[in-house]
């Protein structure tokens, strides 16, 4: 009888040492996607954070695509560590779907905020083209254009 219980005690601790181990493994794996989301989030103008097969996150590209903009993009079921990945951004902005997208280091959404963001103009200032026109200001070399492309002494140079 008393082997018995001491079998089961040592069985109980095998399990707890186990266990433990796996959530300290975790633990660290989600410390890693964590700062890996942080440094992308923050080294990169443009931010998607996508799957490659999603439909939504292929608007969200072909959005930037259409705004000669560059993003950075994370497709998260190429990864081995993108479900841990989509856990951070569930943490960070209340969300684990995709697309989510970063633009100078604020969130802007999925696909339909950032068509909405694209729509009040609210994505051409993040992205700093000019407010009257949205020209992207960082490709023609002035602060703002003061009208649609306005060359010579009204175009105040950066």
């Amino acid at each position: 009888m008393k082997r018995s219980g001491f079998i089961v005690t040592i069985l109980g601790a095998v399990v707890v040492l186990l266990m433990v181990g796996n959530a300290l493994r975790l633990a660290k794996a989600n410390n890693s996607a964590s700062a890996f989301v942080q440094n992308t989030i923050f080294s990169n103008k443009i931010v998607i954070f996508s799957k490659s097969y999603c439909p939504y996150c292929f608007r969200a590209k072909r959005i930037f695509s259409d705004l000669n903009e560059k993003p950075h993009v994370v497709e998260l079921d190429l990864r081995d560590d993108g479900g841990q990945i989509q856990y951070v951004l569930l943490d960070l902005v209340g969300r684990r779907t995709v697309p989510q997208v970063f633009v100078n280091g604020k969130h802007i959404g999925g696909s339909d905020d950032l068509k909405t963001a694209v729509q009040n103009g609210t994505l051409q200032k993040l992205l700093g083209w000019c407010s009257y026109c949205f020209v992207a200001l960082h490709k023609m070399k002035v602060a703002c254009c003061r009208g649609p492309y306005a060359k010579g002494s009204d175009a105040v140079k950066i």
